[in-house]
């Protein structure tokens, strides 16, 4: 009878622990724009590209890259290569490392359309293949695996569908008064500048979804 009261117990304790993880997380998105706002931005916006909450998400996302490593046992990378792979390409992504080499984004079909030379073409062409095939395989072996967690009611399956639901939320805010005119239905000013600021604080929270995620499947874990 013991056994049950015990698991029980665990449970809470990994739940207060994942609280006290994101609450600690939140604190430093947090403290970020503070120092951000107080020491770099001049009066510039808090949303601006390389701005500290644009920077403090890509650093979460290398956390959560390096926590991959350091929580996954090695027996398991060469199946699940394709979740730091992810999270690294989000990083690049929040850095802008994909436009920044060539005339437009490395998933813009003006790249391939335009003047730029074979040799930059055949780059972002393997590049968007490789994207292709970390997707691929996140659908393939990902999804039936947080669908069967999400049964058994793990907690690390909430996290990674709280992931999926900031990128669709956040995505489909973005420039939300631009996506809106071809439906006719114009928004002020205020309001398109307070869906910006929610994409760009919803985005820092993304890879908080995710390494709380790692932690609740892996950390103590051999299997």
């Amino acid at each position: 009878m013991a056994r049950p009261f015990s698991l029980t117990a665990r449970e809470d304790a990994e739940t207060s622990g994942l609280l006290r993880s994101f609450f600690l997380y939140a604190l430093i998105i947090v403290l970020a724009v503070f120092v951000d706002a107080l020491f770099f931005a001049q009066d510039a916006s808090l949303k601006r590209e390389g701005g500290g909450l644009e920077t403090i998400s890509a650093v979460l996302y290398l956390v959560g890259v390096g926590l991959f490593f350091k929580t996954v046992p090695r027996a398991f990378w060469s199946s699940l290569w394709q979740v730091p792979a992810l999270l690294l390409l989000f990083a690049m992504r929040e850095m802008d490392l994909d436009k920044a080499f060539t005339s437009s984004g490395v998933l813009s079909t003006g790249l391939y359309r335009g003047e730029s030379s074979l040799g930059t073409k055949l780059i972002a062409g393997a590049v968007v293949v490789f994207v292709l095939v970390v997707l691929y395989r996140m659908m393939r072996n990902g999804l039936p695996s947080v669908i069967r967690a999400l049964r058994a009611g793990k907690a690390w399956s909430y996290l990674v569908c709280a992931a999926a639901v900031a990128v669709v939320f956040t995505k489909s805010i973005d420039g939300l008064g631009r996506k809106l005119l071809p439906f006719g239905i114009e928004i002020s000013a205020g309001l398109d500048t307070a869906a910006s600021t929610i994409e760009e604080v919803g985005e820092a929270f993304i890879p908080v979804f995710i390494i709380l995620a790692i932690l609740a499947r892996w950390r103590g874990r051999n299997a």
